[in-house]
């Protein structure tokens, strides 16, 4: 199964509802879309609808071991972590399981 253009999806949608946030999202549009340029793409247009969005997420294997990376470097806690990158502790506990 293929991945959807995000970029398209993303720039239609700017172009169209959110013209004024153009130079916001301009550097993530022209990076490769890993699901964490998504998800912050989803949450600078979305400003206001961030605890509805909540349950939708998805990560793949790339994202959530670069999310498990940047805890590592950063020495960061699993409440920190879920706090930045807006997950459940349980969520972060779990991959580190996994992956970690």
């Amino acid at each position: 199964m293929e991945k959807p253009n995000y970029q398209k999806i993303y720039q239609d949608i700017i172009n169209r509802n959110y013209p004024d946030k153009q130079k916001q999202t301009e550097k993530l549009l022209k990076k490769e879309m890993t699901a964490l340029n998504v998800i912050k793409i989803s949450e600078i247009l979305n400003v206001n609808d961030t605890t509805e969005n909540q349950k939708h997420k998805s990560y793949d294997l790339n994202s959530i071991l670069e999310i498990l990376n940047v805890q590592k470097l950063n020495n960061f806690t699993n409440i920190q972590v879920s706090e930045k990158f807006r997950i459940s502790r349980n969520t972060v506990a779990k991959w580190k399981k996994i992956y970690g």
